[in-house]
């Protein structure tokens, strides 16, 4: 499947994760798809790490930042 991902707009986790059109997470070094009891869209908040350290942050608002006013709210399949 080719959906269109961009790099995460968070300051550390740039390199780390990707963001698709449809609101999946996504680790750009293992190419693993973040699953929450075998469906990937229905992550409210997720947990990125770096450096060993984990962060939590709401799905939808790394979607919005990440696509910002280009892409229409219904485009996102998760949870809000």
């Amino acid at each position: 499947m080719n959906e269109e991902r961009r790099s995460v707009k968070v300051y550390g986790y740039e390199h780390l994760y990707d963001v698709s059109k449809s609101g999946r997470i996504i680790a750009k070094k293992t190419n693993h798809v973040k699953v929450f009891n075998g469906n990937a869209y229905n992550f409210k908040n997720v947990h990125l790490y770096r450096d060993g350290k984990r962060e939590l942050f709401r799905t939808y608002d790394l979607w919005k930042e990440t696509f910002g006013e280009d892409t229409p709210s219904s485009e996102f399949k998760g949870l809000k």
